[in-house]
């Protein structure tokens, strides 16, 4: 087969596939990441020079469409589609979980492990914990224990009740939680869209595992140390630290556009803020990531 068919055959599949996906919400992710990649352009385009007349060409064509597909793609979801959690009104309410909290709580682990959806935590509540689920994906496990002072809040996506009603399915997750304990978090998330205002609760530890999401998580002063741990895939990861307190990035990073705004670069992979040494309220990020970008404000 031709190479020009080749490209422009797969071009326009990817395009379609990709249009379908988001459009049953498959994907609710970012694109954003695909414009990092711009310059695997002269590479596709060397390569087609290099085996101009090889069995090969083919191949890289084809490979060439999809990537191509991919940037168009990603510039159209971004210009119309953007950086959006609000709730549709006419969602499904699905489930609401509460539990209350009792004065002898000092420390609460929130786990949570879900797919595609969007996932918002910025309000407080009197109760340890209140949580209301939307849409027919979304269907939870949740689970409240405590031992002592410790409270250990699980939610689990149930993904054995999965339904395509009118032609589209969501899972969107809102949660409010209580001021007073000290909080960990560990969020296993997958292709999802994502707001974590952390600012009004003391965090000791937040664990992030994510693939393709676009995911914005402030964080506050209430807690004198709070450790961060991210590893990230084909994600947009945004996250807003406080002027004051010190903190400092270790990162382990490829493929990745970053912007650390007022960071001094110490080594290869590693910065902090100038006030990080003597600050007595320090946040120390650790990240991984693949094909992303990483900002920190």
């Amino acid at each position: 087969m031709k190479s020009g068919k080749m490209f422009w055959g797969f071009l326009l599949l990817t395009l379609g596939v990709l249009s379908l996906l988001v459009k049953y919400e498959v994907i609710v992710g970012s694109f954003d990441f695909v414009w990092n990649t711009w310059p695997l352009i002269f590479v596709f385009w060397g390569l087609s020079v290099i085996f101009k007349e090889n069995l090969i060409k083919p191949i890289v064509s084809a490979l060439f469409g999809i990537f191509i597909a991919l940037l168009i793609f990603g510039l159209i979801y971004s210009t119309f589609w953007g950086f959006n959690l609000d709730f549709d009104k006419d969602d499904k309410f699905t489930e609401q979980y509460s539990k209350e909290y009792e004065s002898d709580i000092k420390v609460a682990n929130l786990k949570l492990d879900s797919g595609a959806g969007s996932f918002v935590i910025d309000d407080t509540t009197s109760n340890l914990i209140d949580a209301k689920a939307y849409g027919i994906f979304a269907d939870y496990d949740f689970n409240c224990e405590k031992k002592d002072s410790v409270a250990n809040i699980d939610f689990q996506l149930h993904t054995k009740n999965f339904h395509v009603v009118k032609n589209k399915f969501k899972n969107n997750l809102h949660l409010k939680l209580n001021t007073k304990p000290k909080w960990n978090f560990e969020f296993n998330i997958g292709a999802s869209k994502n707001k974590f205002d952390l600012s009004p609760f003391k965090v000791q530890d937040l664990d992030i595992n994510t693939g393709a999401t676009n995911s914005k998580i402030i964080l506050g002063d209430k807690n004198d140390s709070t450790n961060v741990n991210i590893e990230m895939g084909a994600a947009s990861l945004t996250l807003e630290i406080p002027k004051t307190v010190g903190c400092k990035i270790d990162s382990d990073l490829s493929l990745v556009s970053r912007n650390f705004e007022d960071f001094n670069k110490i080594e290869d992979g590693t910065y902090q803020t100038e006030n990080f040494e003597k600050n007595k309220k320090k946040i120390i990020i650790k990240v991984q990531g693949g094909v992303s970008s990483f900002n920190v404000v």
